[in-house]
């Protein structure tokens, strides 16, 4: 008897696999939830809906966007660290915010490198400093001017606190020795609305979440966080170009790329890199992001992984130094 239950076991193991197996042949059989951290309208967002709108067409199954603002993305990466590992749920990520909240936040209920796996890193994307259209400041020189006339009284906002954006404005301070003050949002869509409102002096934005309101003239750029200038701004300086000499180790740069839970199978993470690549390989895709100011790159899994692990790294030093906490 004891030999037919461990016969029968075994068999039962073998049924298991086998239907995991197919599971994963037959993937996707159903609708993908693509899941962005933060509201419509930022970067993120604007990256997971081309995504959406294209990927369908050869993976044969709808990519349907989930929206989940606050808390720097955070709540977001929470919800998908927990979700089945079945690659029917993904999370298109800024790095900024993603990489710089394992250290702004002392309590995550995840683990940002060990908890995801990298399906591909989709673009590189430069940071713009953007004041409203009527503002009576010309350049980044007279924000710093202003900011030193008037402690405290600048204000910068930010996709919210423990972003890129906010960090960026941190580092501003420290490199020009300024009091400003900080205003966070839950998203860039909301904080440009803000700052094309007049409510706050000036904010650190991503160019595809600018260029709508730089073109609608509710925005007017001031410098770009790169160290070359862009294409689509070629009459914007750089912050070095303007007389903030970033230092070279630092890139107030983002990447944008797809995570999904830690355990998902290779062969699905494999099929979804395949697909993502197709889709912003196609030549209007390629025109898109270059009229965004956002630079192509690609990747494997196994690349975005490393390129995770290290960005994870290296801010946590920027952070610890410039003082920053989520609030």
């Amino acid at each position: 008897m004891r030999k037919l239950f461990v016969v029968a076991m075994l068999l039962a193991g073998v049924g298991i696999v086998a239907q995991h197996v197919q599971a994963q042949g037959n993937y996707p059989n159903r609708p993908i939830r693509l899941v962005v951290g933060f509201p419509p309208g930022g970067a993120t967002d604007i990256f997971a809906r081309l995504l959406s709108a294209y990927m369908p067409e050869s993976i044969g199954q709808p990519v349907v966007v989930d929206n989940r603002g606050g808390a720097t993305g955070t709540i977001a990466a929470a919800m998908v660290a927990k979700a089945a590992p079945d690659g029917y749920t993904l999370m298109m990520v800024p790095s900024g915010p993603y990489t710089i909240s394992a250290s702004t936040y002392t309590n995550l209920p995840y683990d940002a490198v060990k908890d995801f796996t990298g399906v591909s890193l989709i673009a590189w994307v430069t940071n713009v400093i953007v004041v409203p259209q009527n503002s009576p400041l010309k350049n980044l020189q007279d924000v710093i001017r202003l900011a030193k006339e008037k402690p405290g009284q600048v204000t910068f906002c930010s996709s919210g606190s423990g972003s890129l954006h906010h960090l960026a404005g941190e580092v501003m301070k420290r490199l020009t020795g300024t009091d400003m003050t900080h205003v966070p949002f839950k998203g860039s869509g909301p904080a440009l609305t803000a700052l094309a409102g007049s409510d706050v002096t000036f904010g650190f934005t991503s160019m595809p979440s600018a260029m709508p309101l730089i073109l609608g003239k509710r925005l007017r750029p001031i410098a770009v966080t790169s160290t070359k200038r862009m294409s689509a701004l070629p009459d914007i300086p750089t912050m070095a170009e303007a007389g903030v000499a970033v230092p070279s180790d630092l890139d107030i740069r983002e990447w944008y790329g797809v995570l999904v839970p830690a355990a998902t199978p290779a062969p699905i993470v494999n099929k979804l890199n395949a697909e993502m690549l197709k889709v912003f390989k196609r030549p209007d895709m390629q025109a898109r992001l270059t009229e965004m100011g956002a630079e192509y790159v690609g990747s494997s899994s196994s690349e975005l992984n490393k390129q995770l692990a290290n960005d994870v790294r290296t801010w946590a030093k920027w952070v610890k130094d410039a003082g920053v906490r989520a609030e």
